[in-house]
């Protein structure tokens, strides 16, 4: 996002203040909303090296990870019948599929399911199971797809990684059929548990388990997608926050590979490890955990 570009919140211009920075990469945080994003955002061959267009993550989705894919799918379905999101024939559009692990458990349940899956590899994979997968973002895949013909569209975890999500997102509002709704889930950059670990470790080592860089272009609060949401012209918006398992970090932000070995390394997961058996508890209560879900319909 350059510097004359508007915050895709709330609009303010200007130059935005440096938030946090990694591995040449910079987020910075809009003073008018709190939204948090990259600028710039990484180029084209940035993201090129990254798990979007790598074969290898391919096979670790299709292959030892599948058991957590199918545990978080089945979360994913449970939140959706929590909200009174149900099936009764409907067609959903999972955006980010990646290999269909939801779009088959959905279609188990009732759904009707199409995808868009940004990787080519991992959208063949999900080709290759019988899934009806298109390749690219939203706005890649929209003339393709009826206006007004979707109950339900679901962003798991996109939305932070789009370019323009305030696009994408009204991309789906014309998608979806009166009535019909979005879900989105992203994780939470006012949460209780990154927002300590970013005052007492991240501004001190430089070392954070929360942002993925450069993949995460975005970093939402549950007030800065609300306003998002009501911006674009959907209506009965809800949030609330829900744990990112902490296996996920040990596996990636504050793995060995990440933090190193050595003592400096082994001290930091230390810290953050306490942190999370303080705060993820008190977070729950609080409402204030470090993912998010977001609920927001069209009118009738």
């Amino acid at each position: 996002m350059a510097d004359d570009r508007p915050c895709i919140v709330c609009g303010a211009q200007g130059r935005f203040a440096q938030f946090y920075r990694r591995d040449g990469f910079t987020m910075v945080r809009c003073p008018s909303c709190g939204l948090v994003f990259q600028e710039p955002q990484p180029t084209e061959a940035d993201l090129a090296k990254t798990y979007y267009h790598d074969e290898e993550w391919t096979k670790m989705v299709l292959g030892p990870l599948r058991p957590k894919l199918i545990e978080r799918a089945s979360s994913q379905l449970e939140m959706l019948s929590e909200s009174g999101l149900h099936p009764a024939g409907g067609r959903l559009l999972d955006v980010g599929c990646s290999s269909g692990t939801f779009m088959m458990l959905a279609q188990r349940a009732g759904w009707k399911a199409v995808g868009v899956e940004l990787g080519e590899v991992t959208a063949q994979a999900a080709r290759d199971q019988g899934l009806d997968v298109r390749t690219g973002t939203l706005s890649d895949v929209v003339d393709e797809l009826e206006p007004s013909s979707f109950s339900l569209i679901t962003f798991w975890d996109v939305l932070e990684h789009v370019r323009d999500p305030r696009q994408e997102l009204a991309l789906a509002q014309r998608l979806l059929r009166p009535g019909g709704a979005i879900v989105a889930t992203m994780p939470n950059v006012a949460g209780l548990y990154p927002q300590m670990t970013y005052r007492l470790i991240a501004q001190t080592t430089g070392s954070w388990e929360y942002p993925e860089l450069p993949v995460h272009l975005y970093d939402f609060s549950p007030a800065t997608i609300r306003r998002l949401l009501h911006t674009i012209g959907f209506s009965d918006v809800s949030v609330r926050t829900f744990a990112t398992p902490f296996w996920y970090y040990r596996w990636t932000s504050i793995s060995v590979g990440a933090l190193g070995g050595r003592f400096r390394g082994r001290l930091l997961r230390t810290a953050f490890e306490v942190m999370h058996a303080v705060l993820y508890p008190v977070a729950r209560r609080l409402d204030r955990e470090n993912s998010q879900f977001a609920v927001a319909r069209t009118g009738e």
